[in-house]
């Protein structure tokens, strides 16, 4: 059984007219090797021009991955399918701002789908992983590593293995994973209007940060997601988060989907104003961690 794991590292966004995260360079590298230590997956990382031989220094000559395990392709967001479409419904100052980049959110459907017709290997098993997604903000420092390199130790989980990826490929089945998230007690996020659902709902909120699962049926998920997309630029008049468009499609397919559900991201080694004791806080209610340490069992 073949897996490839499919994610992006782009850096220098913030203040530009793509917007995305500060900061992105070094806790993503980290965060990435993290997740590398899922030994039986294949990686692609998508990259610009300007990060691409960066990413390879750190990867193949620092820490010794090969290109077996994690290829880098260069990808211009500036030349996304629908990049014209975007610009006309961007507000430019705003994005400026922005710590989130449309583009990327929009072209994890693009790379998913490279991947899927560049199957000449045959994979099995296609999953999309945030390259950020291994940090101390999601999970408590006992499922850190102890390390005196501050970005490794705050960064590297030990929780994304291949017993977690055997347990991912499982609970996937012959369907798609997909995370969800209270979207109640918790409100997260509005999504796209109500009158492209057939049974309006927004109880729950998918989360873009992984999802995926047997090959074929994400390519019809990306399929999904690229027709509603080309729609809302052409019809509405703001720009819709890709996890706002993920929610409607999945109370509009749930034939695709297995389904893990949280309730809330924090964990007890945060702090937040307001609260004074956050293990009683948080109480019998999952936080995002717990998908890790669950899929660990």
């Amino acid at each position: 059984m073949k897996v490839k794991i499919v994610t992006a590292i782009y850096n220098g966004l913030f203040g530009t007219d793509l917007g995305g995260r500060p900061g992105r360079n070094n806790p993503y590298k980290y965060s990435l090797k993290s997740l590398l230590q899922m030994s039986n997956a294949d990686f692609v990382c998508y990259t610009s021009e300007n990060d691409i031989e960066d990413l390879k220094n750190f990867f193949y000559k620092t820490h010794g991955f090969t290109e077996d395990r994690i290829k880098f392709k260069i990808y211009d967001l500036r030349k996304h399918h629908f990049a014209d479409k975007i610009n006309k419904l961007k507000n430019l100052d705003e994005t400026k701002k922005s710590d989130r980049c449309f583009e990327i959110q929009y072209a994890k459907f693009v790379w998913l789908a490279n991947e899927y017709r560049d199957n000449d290997e045959g994979y099995d098993y296609l999953y999309w992983f945030d390259a950020g997604l291994s940090h101390n903000g999601l999970i408590p420092f006992r499922h850190l590593i102890d390390s005196s390199e501050q970005f490794e130790r705050l960064h590297t989980s030990p929780l994304f293995n291949d017993k977690f990826l055997n347990n991912l490929i499982k609970h996937s089945g012959d369907k798609i994973t997909i995370i969800t998230k209270n979207n109640t007690r918790h409100f997260w996020s509005q999504t796209i209007p109500k009158d492209y659902y057939s049974d309006y709902s927004k109880e729950l909120h998918v989360i873009g940060g992984f999802f995926g699962g047997e090959i074929e049926k994400v390519y019809e998920y990306l399929d999904n997601f690229n027709g509603i997309l080309e729609i809302l630029l052409t019809r509405e008049n703001k720009l819709y988060f890709e996890e706002q468009i993920m929610t409607f499609l999945y109370y509009e397919f749930p034939e695709l989907f297995n389904t893990i559900y949280f309730d809330l991201w924090w964990h007890e080694d945060q702090i937040i104003n307001g609260i004074s004791n956050m293990r009683e806080y948080i109480g019998d209610q999952k936080s995002f961690f717990k998908i890790l340490t669950e899929l660990n069992n």
